[in-house]
């Protein structure tokens, strides 16, 4: 038996009792210390792989958001903002802007005629006088051989037929209306009239040259007689009174043509003064088809 207030001593070779907590509690802090930086290094890889995809994950939510969206609420449509375009064609030398009556006239009639080019189906018939001198009118009657009731100028127009006609001697006459006027005229000096163009090259190319005249009525003559046929023989009128200045002009009827189509012209002649002020010279001239009554004007302003 031993003495109680000894204790035994360890076997040979042994740790005293309580040596292995003492170690394992020194030990201790540096576990925790090798743990947390395990833990810290795998949190740093987490990481890396995170950053090194994230960006492609993120877009691909956004696209799939936007296309949810787009989805859900489709965007409304949007107007397009119109555009001014500019519409380049043939370009037409024309006079400087007329600045007398019958100079007006002409530009006028070229514009009529272009806006008819432009329709698909050509409007009703509508009439005008041709053929008569301007210092001459034509009598509107209240029947065949009847009565006056009214008188048109050498250039009146907007005379629209009803469809009625009489033969009576040797004249066809045409019902009418013009304004809210019905009455009758002789067909002889009404006719459609169809597009108006430069005709200038054709009267040179027949002259020689540029004509060129001591008047305003002999240049029209000239240009007249240029280009009215030899058979049947026409009927040639000055329909619009020569007018001087800054654009001089003259109107000349010619009416009759071989062309079974083609009832007439009508010649708008343009002059400047000669150099030497003793006279004028030729500068343009645009003429204007006159078609037959019964066979009217197509869409595109010729004769039918």
């Amino acid at each position: 038996m031993t003495d109680p207030t000894e204790f035994p001593g360890p076997p040979d070779g042994g740790r005293p009792p309580g040596e292995g907590l003492i170690a394992m509690r020194d030990r201790l802090p540096l576990g925790i210390s090798l743990l947390a930086l395990v833990v810290a290094v795998v949190a740093l890889v987490l990481a890396v792989d995170d950053g090194d995809g994230g960006d492609g994950g993120d877009a691909q939510t956004a696209e799939s958001a936007t296309v949810a969206a787009t989805t859900a609420a489709p965007a409304p449509a949007t107007t397009p903002t119109a555009r001014t375009t500019t519409t380049l064609g043939p370009v037409q030398t024309l006079p400087p802007t007329p600045t007398t009556a019958a100079a007006q006239q002409i530009v006028t009639a070229t514009t009529t005629a272009e806006g008819d080019m432009a329709t698909d189906e050509p409007g009703p018939l509508v009439l005008s006088v041709v053929g008569i001198g301007h210092d001459s009118n034509l009598n509107l009657r209240n029947a065949p051989e009847g009565q006056v009731i009214g008188r048109l100028d050498s250039q009146a127009t907007g005379i629209v037929p009803t469809g009625t006609t009489r033969s009576q001697a040797d004249t066809i006459w045409l019902e009418v209306q013009v304004d809210e006027t019905v009455g009758w005229v002789s067909a002889e000096y009404v006719a459609p009239l169809g597009t108006t163009f430069d005709i200038t090259p054709q009267v040179v190319a027949i002259l020689g040259e540029s004509p060129s005249a001591e008047t305003l009525t002999g240049l029209g003559q000239l240009v007249a007689n240029a280009l009215a046929p030899a058979e049947p023989e026409p009927r040639v009128r000055i329909s619009g009174a020569p007018v001087a200045g800054v654009v001089s002009g003259i109107t000349m009827d010619v009416v009759g043509s071989p062309d079974d189509s083609l009832r007439g012209l009508r010649l708008r002649v343009f002059a400047q003064a000669s150099e030497g002020g003793d006279g004028y010279t030729l500068r343009n001239v645009e003429g204007t088809l006159m078609c037959y009554t019964e066979r009217g004007v197509s869409a595109e302003g010729f004769c039918n």
